[in-house]
């Protein structure tokens, strides 16, 4: 925080809850707390603030205007948009049915997430794969509506279709918010009771919907069949492949690739390029070949975030898709047998002295997380 800035103890009245910030809230030795424009969630996160916070009432004579704050250096991370994100999608599916104005609260979340994949769908990619979470199923719903919304970036849709697909996406678990968070950690053989409640989520959770007054049938039928599969084996209607809509096989498989991707608490993620291989080869039999050609073409054999060993015998990240899949640009970290950079490397893998071997576990990166981050300005 600048020291010239005129700051005040920021006032109640100034934070409301469920709003946008309509300043940036500094501590007292200028340490940024929240952002202007992030949401303020509860009621504690909003009493730590006044008691803390200083706002930038006045901006300095020199500030340059707002629409030219995109081109600062010190841009935001990816990230850290992410985490805020967690927060929002956190609120609406604990408190659904006490939220007012939960149809627009959804689609507001929405429609920040297509912001976010049209800005920066590389760093998007990346925060899906490696920032951590606290809950699976807050987590589990964000990653599938992120995917969604960078699968969609492309389509021709009717006017409004896309906005009502990743709202499904965000609410199709609604009603079994705390048993995804329990099987997390669960390896064993569900009991009855647990078949029964994930058989019948997807009519629960357009049942929530429907009490919170979401009429919209678009709405209610992707969350209703986002379960239902080619075989004729989903649930809860068992529709063959030609009764299911085809923005309902398109949220199956983001839900899907989105579950393998993600750990279990007794087991580490697949390997994203493993993993896409996989889906791609079920094309045709269990998945549309178009949907799972888009899904290869958005995040690559080696997504943005994944990690993968080169012919110089390094260890690097992938930061960004080229037009072959198969050739991204890397981030070289360190030697396969030696200590991490000072600073990452920047590596073309087309080039013949980069080339990919193969992929690598997060585990081997020996990287921390905020290391990285920075990889990924807005």
């Amino acid at each position: 925080m600048n020291s010239n800035w005129k700051t005040d103890k920021v006032a109640s009245g100034s934070i409301a809850v469920g709003k946008e910030l309509e300043m940036d809230v500094y501590a007292k030795n200028g340490l940024l707390l929240l952002k202007r424009g992030h949401y303020v969630l509860t009621p504690q996160l909003k009493q730590r603030l006044v008691q803390l916070g200083y706002g930038d009432q006045h901006k300095p004579e020199n500030k340059p205007p707002e629409k030219h704050l995109q081109h600062n250096p010190q841009k935001q991370s990816m990230f850290e948009d992410m985490v805020f994100m967690q927060q929002r999608v956190r609120s609406m599916l604990h408190y659904a049915l006490t939220m007012p104005q939960l149809e627009e609260r959804v689609r507001d979340i929405a429609r920040s997430i297509c912001t976010l994949a049209e800005a920066n769908p590389d760093g998007l990619v990346a925060s899906m794969l490696l920032m951590p979470f606290h809950e699976y199923s807050v987590a589990h719903a964000l990653h599938t509506t992120c995917l969604v919304a960078l699968l969609t970036r492309q389509m021709k849709l009717p006017p409004g279709h896309r906005e009502i697909l990743l709202s499904s996406a965000l609410t199709m678990n609604i009603s079994q918010v705390e048993l995804q968070n329990e099987l997390f950690s669960f390896s064993g053989q569900l009991n009855t009771d647990q078949r029964d409640a994930i058989h019948n989520h997807p009519l629960l959770s357009s049942a929530i919907l429907r009490e919170a007054g979401i009429d919209n049938e678009l709405w209610h039928t992707l969350v209703q069949t986002h379960h239902e599969n080619w075989q004729g084996t989903g649930y809860p209607f068992g529709l063959d492949r030609k009764q299911i809509l085809p923005p309902a096989h398109l949220l199956h498989l983001a839900d899907i690739t989105c579950a393998k991707l993600a750990p279990r608490r007794y087991r580490a993620a697949q390997l994203p390029a493993t993993a896409l291989g996989n889906l791609f080869q079920r094309k045709d039999t269990e998945f549309d070949s178009t949907f799972t050609t888009m899904l290869i073409r958005e995040l690559g054999i080696y997504p943005p975030g994944s990690f993968v060993k080169l012919v110089s015998n390094e260890i690097g990240v992938v930061i960004a898709k080229r037009d072959k899949p198969s050739e991204p640009q890397v981030a070289a970290l360190r030697k396969i047998d030696g200590p991490v950079y000072g600073e990452v490397l920047l590596r073309e893998t087309s080039q013949t002295n980069y080339k990919i071997t193969g992929p690598c576990p997060a585990s081997q990166a020996g990287v921390r997380i905020s290391f990285l981050a920075g990889l990924w300005k807005n």
